[in-house]
């Protein structure tokens, strides 16, 4: 499979010299650059699904249900709080 790619020449410029420096072609430090930024990319995702997998099966709640709980305790302090009218 054949991908053309367009990169800005300042990243250009950075690919040659480290192909000069490492004696590697820029195909062959951009395939291993590529293959590991997806490896990275994919790691990533699935820590991401694992930890909110992680956090439904512990019983974590969504900010959503934190924050309906947080005014209802707020709005029970408030009411508690009040001066009784004489």
């Amino acid at each position: 499979m054949s991908v053309i790619v367009k990169i800005p020449s300042p990243l250009a410029k950075r690919l040659t010299i480290a192909s000069v420096q490492t004696r590697r072609s820029p195909d062959s430090i951009t395939r291993t650059a590529l293959a590991e930024h997806l490896s990275y990319l994919e790691w990533r995702a699935k820590a991401v699904d694992e930890g909110f997998a992680s956090g439904t099966r512990d019983g974590w709640l969504n900010s959503e249900t934190v924050m309906k709980n947080f005014a209802k305790r707020q709005a029970a302090f408030v009411k508690k709080k009040r001066p009784k009218a004489a």
